[in-house]
C-alpha cells in the first residue's frame, strides 16, 4: 500500500509519515552538527558523544518500522485492513515500541555522560551514576516488559500494556527531572554571576520540555485504550512518540551546540565605534583582549593547559572552560571543580 498517503479524520496516514520523516531530518542534522563539532572544532569524540549517535542510529530505526507499519495500512479503520496486512502492521510498530525505549534511553545516557563528564566532586559523581545505574534499569525493565505486553499477537489491545506504559512514563519522567538536578547541582557552588548559573542550567533544562512531551503521549495512549476504533486513534500515539524520540534526542545534544553556532557570527549588524582616524567593528571580540588567549579554536569544553595562568594559580584543582566564540570566554569563564581555590575572574 504505496503512497501518497491522505489525512482525513478516519486515514492519519499521512499525518505520520510527515511528522515522522520531518522529526528524523532535524534529529539528524543535529547529529552531524555534533560530530562536526568533535572532528573539527572540539574533539575528541567521547562516550556521550558515542551514546547520542547510537540513539540517532535508533530513532532512524524506530521511523524505519513505523513507515512499515503504515505502508501496511497502520492509521486507517481496523476494519478496513485485510487481515495479513494487519499482522504486519502490529509487527511493524511491536519493533518501533522497542527501538523507541531503546533510543530515548540512549539520549538521557548521553546526557548522564555529559554531566558526569563536568563534575569532580564526589556527592556529584554520585548523583551522575546513580543516575547512570536507574536509567540502564529502566531500558532494561521496560524493554523486557513492553517485549511481553505487547506482542504482535494482541498489539491493538492495550488493556496490558496500558499500564506498563503508565509506569514506564512515571518513571521517565522522574530521571528527566533528575537530570535537570543534576545541572544545577554542577554550577551550585561555583563562584561565579548568578546570571552565567542560569545560562548553563538552561541548556540542561530543556529536558523539561521531554517531560511535557511525554505527559501528552501518555495522554494519548490512555485515550487510545478507552477508544474502540483503537488503531486511527493509536496513531496519535504514534505521532506523540515520534516527537517524544527525536526531541529527546535534539535536546541530548543542546549544551553543546553553541560553538558551533558561534563559528558563524561575522560581528556584522553590532556598530562601529571611532579609535582616532579609524573606525573598527564593534563586536564581542573586543572583550576577548581583556582576557588572555587560552586556545586558537573553539571549544565547548576544554580541560585548561597544565602551565597555564589559571593552572598556576591553582595546579591541584580540576577546571573546565566553556567557550562561546573564537579567543574569548562566553557564559563561563571558570568553573573551579574542587570549589575552593579558584575565583572567578571577570
Amino acid at each position: 500500500m504505496g503512497g501518497p498517503y491522505p489525512i482525513t479524520p478516519t486515514d492519519q496516514r499521512g499525518l505520520i509519515v510527515i511528522t515522522a520523516t520531518l522529526f528524523t531530518s532535524w534529529m539528524c542534522t543535529v547529529c552531524l552538527f555534533r560530530l562536526y563539532m568533535r572532528l573539527v572544532m572540539n574533539g575528541p569524540l567521547g562516550a556521550d558523544d558515542f551514546a547520542a549517535f547510537a540513539g540517532g542510529a535508533l530513532g532512524i530505526g524506530h521511523v524505519g518500522a513505523i513507515m512499515a507499519s503504515v505502508s501496511h495500512g497502520f492509521g486507517r479503520p481496523l476494519q478496513e485492513m485485510p487481515a495479513s496486512e494487519a499482522r504486519s502492521a502490529r509487527k511493524a510498530l511491536y519493533a518501533a515500541d522497542l527501538l523507541f525505549l531503546a533510543g530515548h534511553s540512549a539520549a538521557k545516557v548521553s546526557v548522564c555522560l555529559l554531566l558526569r563528564r563536568l563534575g569532580r566532586v564526589t556527592k556529584y559523581l554520585n548523583g551522575c551514576n546513580i543516575a547512570l545505574i536507574v536509567i540502564g534499569l529502566w531500558t532494561v525493565a521496560s524493554i523486557i516488559g513492553i517485549a511481553i505486553s505487547g506482542q504482535p499477537s494482541n498489539h491493538w489491545n492495550l488493556s496490558r500494556s496500558n499500564t506498563g506504559w503508565k509506569v514506564l512514563t512515571t518513571v521517565d519522567i522522574m530521571i528527566e527531572a533528575f537530570l535537570v538536578g543534576l545541572s544545577i547541582l554542577l554550577v551550585w557552588d561555583i563562584q561565579m554571576p548568578r546570571k552565567r548559573k542560569v545560562t548553563v542550567i538552561c541548556a540542561f533544562s530543556t529536558r523539561t520540555a521531554i517531560i511535557v512531551v511525554a505527559v501528552v503521549r501518555q495522554v494519548y495512549i490512555n485515550h487510545a485504550f478507552e477508544e474502540p476504533r483503537l488503531p486511527v486513534r493509536v496513531s496519535n500515539a504514534v505521532i506523540a512518540t515520534e516527537v517524544l524520540l527525536h526531541c529527546s534526542l535534539m535536546a541530548a545534544t543542546i549544551p553543546c551546540i553553541k560553538p558551533f553556532l558561534a563559528s558563524f557570527d561575522t560581528g556584522w549588524g553590532q556598530g562601529t565605534i571611532k579609535r582616532d582616524d579609524s573606525y573598527f567593528a564593534q563586536s564581542t571580540d573586543i572583550e576577548s583582549h581583556n582576557v588572555p588567549h587560552r586556545s586558537q579554536n573553539i571549544a565547548e569544553l576544554v580541560m585548561v593547559v597544565p602551565g597555564s595562568a589559571q593552572s598556576q594559580d591553582s595546579q591541584s584543582s580540576r577546571q573546565f572552560i566553556i567557550r562561546g566564540e573564537r579567543e574569548s570566554i562566553s557564559e563561563i569563564e571558570l568553573i573551579d571543580m574542587d570549589r575552593r581555590s579558584v575565583q572567578y575572574m571577570e
